[in-house]
């Protein structure tokens, strides 16, 4: 079975090709530039790297996406390629939109392009749901979409296209929303590796027992990346073609919560101090899933304490620092 896989080398997206590779898939996976592929270091080195085919590209160039799928000719897709820092999409809207509205659009007709039966995978976000949020009550995938930043207006747009494409053109697409994720190889522009990040350094003496954080007390249903992308694996198989999916763990912490664990776990004790231009406008105060239908469809949930996760986390954040050092 051929897999192709946008956003190849990003956080999720490099767990999701170790485990189509394990699971005996041939993998393309799109990435923007093959000399910048640390986190399919381990894939590459493997046993399955030959069934590893890194495609070179960008969702920028229609033409030549087109080309890659047509020739490819993928039993399924996996729509993971985004601009997903809720931060970066307040400064830069347009480019936002450039990739993940315009981006699904060229994908999705790449794959309608190629004429053959591909099963597709939009991945949205948990974040388009907005205000919705505000009910006070686990999200279920009836919720309005009412986001309250381009990134979450971002990906309901491009989940309105994947809809439309299974709906007109008779795609097999199926959408799913996670929730928030975090694990090795999460980028530190996301609040969960940064405080791992703050704590090895203070760990290591790097910096003063200080940690810089934004808003303390907002509330995440927060999974780990390895349980989410076996669930993009399972929704594709089992999900129903124009199906909608949360996929989330059920259980809530606030980021102060998390970084106690964290602090606990890296046995590092420091004062926090909220800064002003880490805070958020218009953040929600809580963002807690019902994950019930695709328990449903799938029978998948999650397997991975999150204790563990934040101390793999921390595991690969002081991995980091002693590469530097011995760099």
């Amino acid at each position: 079975m051929r897999a192709f896989v946008t956003g190849a080398a990003g956080f999720a997206g490099s767990f999701l090709s170790e485990y189509l590779l394990t699971s005996g898939r041939e993998v393309f996976g799109l990435v923007q530039d093959r000399r910048n592929v640390a986190n399919l270091a381990q894939a590459l080195a493997g046993e399955r790297s030959a069934s590893l085919h890194l495609v070179e590209g960008d969702l920028g160039d229609e033409a030549a996406l087109w080309d890659a799928v047509r020739e490819i000719r993928p039993d399924e897709v996996y729509h993971l390629a985004a601009q997903s820092s809720v931060r970066r999409s307040m400064e830069d809207p347009a480019e936002t939109f450039r990739v993940n509205v315009r981006g699904t659009w060229a994908v999705l007709e790449a794959a309608r392009r190629a004429a053959c039966r591909t099963r597709v995978l939009y991945v949205g976000s948990a974040e388009a749901y907005g205000e919705s949020a505000r009910a006070g009550r686990p999200l279920e995938e009836k919720d309005p979409l009412l986001p309250v930043s381009p990134y979450g207006s971002s990906k309901a747009a491009a989940e309105a296209i994947a809809r439309r494409y299974g709906e007109e053109h008779g795609l097999r697409v199926i959408r799913v929303r996670p929730f928030p994720h975090t694990g090795p190889r999460h980028a530190p522009q996301f609040v969960y590796p940064d405080l791992a990040r703050q704590l090895c350094e203070i760990r290591a003496g790097r910096r003063a027992a200080r940690i810089q954080a934004g808003h303390l007390d907002v509330r995440r249903d927060v999974s780990d990346v390895r349980d989410i992308v076996a669930a993009y694996v399972l929704a594709l198989e089992r999900g129903e073609p124009g199906g909608v999916y949360n996929v989330c763990s059920g259980r809530s912490a606030s980021v102060r919560e998390v970084l106690q664990a964290m602090m606990v776990l890296a046995g590092v004790t420091a004062e926090v101090v909220v800064q002003a231009d880490r805070l958020r406008p218009h953040d929600l105060d809580a963002l807690n899933g019902s994950g019930q239908a695709l328990q449903i469809c799938t029978d998948w949930t999650p397997r991975i304490p999150l204790e563990t996760t934040l101390r793999d986390l921390l595991d690969y954040w002081e991995a980091r620092n002693t590469m530097r050092d011995e760099g």
